[in-house]
């Protein structure tokens, strides 16, 4: 099993640009030198300015010994880009398509689940038994992680695309698995889309 640490943010859209500049230049660069980090992605949507950045650790230790470093570093990457940091969560890894940060992928989908302790169960179940292999089949897919938080009973779910009309495409069929697992007892919101507009490869394998 290995961790994630989930930071949103909220920026001006015409800030895009200076993000992917900041967070290319100086986030990524500091926290490879964290102890602990296998890699990450950074999202955007361009049109709202939202941001989502999920960053990985090989224990849980680490996750929670990185917490000042990382602490320095977004409060200097907001300050820089002029972005509101809106969360920061911890999760474990529930599942994925593999310990790596994914090259090819250029889009992602965000679905999150909560509510209550049973929801995010069967959220859980679902994802092993049904989701991933559902989500395998998805035009475009390049694989994903979903997190889980037991103690504030969130689940959230990461699918990773080939491009923009793929994960177009993806949608009917994904929103029928959504369905499927709501059907199930789970509690799965309705989807939100970004573009990856930066990934940490290293020391993380890729592909």
């Amino acid at each position: 099993m290995f961790y994630a640490r989930r930071t949103v943010t909220k920026a001006s859209p015409n800030s895009l640009d200076t993000a992917i500049k900041v967070v290319q230049e100086q986030v990524i660069p500091a926290v490879q030198g964290i102890p602990g980090f296998m890699g990450g992605y950074w999202l955007a949507d361009r049109g709202t300015g939202d941001g989502v950045a999920f960053t990985f650790f090989d224990n849980k230790e680490a996750l929670e010994t990185s917490r000042p470093a990382a602490d320095q570093i977004r409060t200097g990457a907001a300050q820089a880009i002029g972005a509101e940091v809106v969360s920061v969560d911890h999760f474990d890894v529930l599942a994925n398509t593999g310990e790596k940060v994914h090259e090819t992928a250029t889009h992602a989908r965000i679905a999150e689940a909560g509510g209550s302790a049973d929801a995010v169960e069967t959220a859980a179940r679902q994802i092993n038994e049904n989701v991933i292999p559902a989500a395998r089949q998805l035009p475009g897919f390049q694989g994903g992680f979903w997190l889980i938080n037991r103690d504030s009973n969130q689940a959230t779910g990461v699918t990773l695309f080939d491009s923009a009309s793929s994960l177009e495409a993806s949608l009917a069929p994904a929103e029928k698995i959504r369905s499927a697992t709501n059907d199930a007892g789970a509690m799965v919101g309705e989807f939100r889309h970004y573009e990856i507009i930066a990934r940490a490869l290293t020391p993380a394998k890729s592909t």
